[in-house]
């Protein structure tokens, strides 16, 4: 069941959206580049927020909101939380498919969570990362947080809404 109500305060607009079920997901493969690996030929643990970006950027773009679009309406999204757990090294000219996953609508935060595979003979793929991390939404003039872009929301949830 879904139920929007928008709201008026202090002639701001703000539209919240309840969902019961939201899921989506994006994969964006890349290949390991020598400069992504250290001495031992692994590819460095900081590299990984790297492939959550490119997955995150992509998806974005995918949902019809790449960033320089995001800030031209006066929103900027910083970093404020990430994770990564490493289950399994990858190696230069490794083929690794991010997958993004959109597990919920934004509230006070823009939730992302991924998983990274590495491919092998015959098709097959091993798990080698999992991690997450949220964005906020702030105000670009003020600089201060805002809650989603009701703009946002609504083309979230035309796009993800079941």
């Amino acid at each position: 069941m879904v139920n929007n109500t928008v709201f008026n305060f202090f002639g701001d607009s703000f539209l919240f959206i309840n969902i019961e079920v939201m899921l989506y997901s994006f994969d964006r493969e890349i290949r390991v580049e020598y400069y992504d690996t250290d001495k031992m030929g692994v590819v460095h643990n900081s590299v990984y927020f790297l492939y959550f970006e490119k997955g995150r950027t992509e998806t974005m773009r995918n949902l019809g909101f790449p960033y320089n679009q995001i800030e031209q309406r006066g929103v900027i999204m910083p970093l404020v939380d990430q994770y990564c757990k490493y289950i399994s090294p990858s190696y230069y000219d490794d083929v690794l498919t991010i997958r993004t996953f959109i597990d919920e609508m934004p509230c006070s935060k823009f939730n992302f969570r991924y998983e990274v595979f590495r491919k092998e003979e015959n098709d097959k793929t091993t798990l080698i990362a999992q991690g997450y991390n949220s964005l906020a939404f702030v105000d670009i003039k003020t600089n201060r947080p805002i809650r989603p872009p009701v703009w946002m929301t609504k083309i979230l949830f035309e796009k993800l809404g079941k």
